[in-house]
């Protein structure tokens, strides 16, 4: 049985390396696109407001005051500005990671990640969230994929450099259950994953959470933007929203 599903596991890894090369190039278009709408991007306050510019942002903004139009309850509302907030960290997490590669190295987005999940789990079932977003049943996806293009992906494990989460929530315990469910992923696909370090992007916060990785390095980059200071932007959009 166990043998059984290494070689099923094995199977579907090499079918998503099949798929490799073309989310690589939609994935440099992306980021290209990205950067252009960021324009002249400087890590700080002005994280926010060039977010604000971007169709990213009109995507997410435009569906939430879509969706707000039918909340009728308090707590659908809250429910759904928690969503809101996700998503808008999300985004400029990825954005972040994105604007921090150099040379051949690549970030998948978010979308990306998951499309690559899916072919690694493609005998899962798909659920269907707010927003367009889909998830995979019982199957933990981590938010990005860091890559290095200058290695080939069918002869070395270390093509996958690290693995992220983008995480609004502070609590240690939670970042600790995330951190297992990703663990246990880089332990089902090694030829994948073996050697990738973990990172967690999180807003600024001292002191910095401290996480075991056994044989994954985990590391945290802090944004420059503490929680207080997201949810005042966050409210500000959500009550702005008719």
């Amino acid at each position: 049985m166990i043998e059984a599903k290494r070689r099923n596991s094995y199977k579907l890894e090499q079918e998503a390396l099949n798929n490799l090369p073309r989310i690589i190039e939609e994935s440099v278009m992306e980021t290209q696109d990205l950067r252009r709408q960021y324009g002249d991007f400087r890590q700080g306050t002005d994280l926010l407001s060039r977010y604000k510019k971007t169709k990213r942002y009109e995507r997410v903004y435009g569906e939430a005051q879509r969706l707000k139009r039918k909340v009728r309850r308090p707590r659908d509302s809250s429910e759904l500005s928690r969503s809101f907030a996700g998503l808008v960290f999300r985004d400029i997490a990825y954005a972040s990671c994105a604007f921090e590669c150099h040379d051949s190295s690549l970030v998948f987005s978010p979308e990306k990640t998951s499309e690559f999940w899916k072919m690694l789990y493609a005998n899962k079932g798909v659920i269907d969230y707010r927003f367009g977003q889909e998830a995979l049943k019982r199957v933990h996806v981590p938010n990005g994929i860091l890559v290095d293009r200058s290695k080939p992906s069918d002869t070395s494990n270390s093509f996958v450099l690290r693995l992220y989460e983008y995480s609004l929530v502070r609590d240690e315990k939670y970042l600790e259950k995330e951190l297992k469910e990703i663990r246990f992923q880089c332990k089902r696909f090694p030829g994948l994953f073996a050697e990738a370090d973990i990172k967690f992007v999180i807003p600024r916060t001292f002191p910095s959470p401290e996480l075991e990785g056994g044989q994954h390095n985990v590391d945290f980059l802090q944004l420059p933007i503490t929680r207080v200071e997201f949810g005042h932007f966050i409210n500000d959009l959500y009550n702005s929203m008719r």
